[in-house]
């Protein structure tokens, strides 16, 4: 049993050319829903979530009810990264975490 520990969503391109990005993060089977714009960071510090074996992360940019999905990302026990990267062609964002 692992625990997974959001840091931080920092925002290097938004995918709405005009106005905010409205970036749902979802981790653990919680979905928390940031406003964010290029060069924006979100402090995730408290976002914990317990896990066995993978677990996966994903990143939507939210309009309305309907979402474009930037990225997913599994999540192991052991052998992070301390980062990964949600890209598409007009959207990025890194994720920064901690498995203990």
């Amino acid at each position: 049993m692992a625990t997974l520990e959001l840091i931080n969503l920092h925002c290097h391109k938004r995918q709405d050319l005009t106005g905010h990005d409205e970036a749902r993060l979802t981790a653990g089977g919680v979905a928390r829903t940031y406003v964010m714009d290029k060069g924006g960071d979100k402090s995730l510090k408290g976002w914990n979530s317990v896990f066995t074996g993978t677990t996966t992360v994903i990143l939507d940019e939210m309009n309305g009810d309907n979402h474009t999905r930037i990225g997913s990302a599994p999540i192991t026990e052991n052998g992070n990264p301390k980062t990964v990267d949600f890209k598409t062609s007009g959207a990025w964002y890194t994720l920064s975490f901690k498995v203990s």
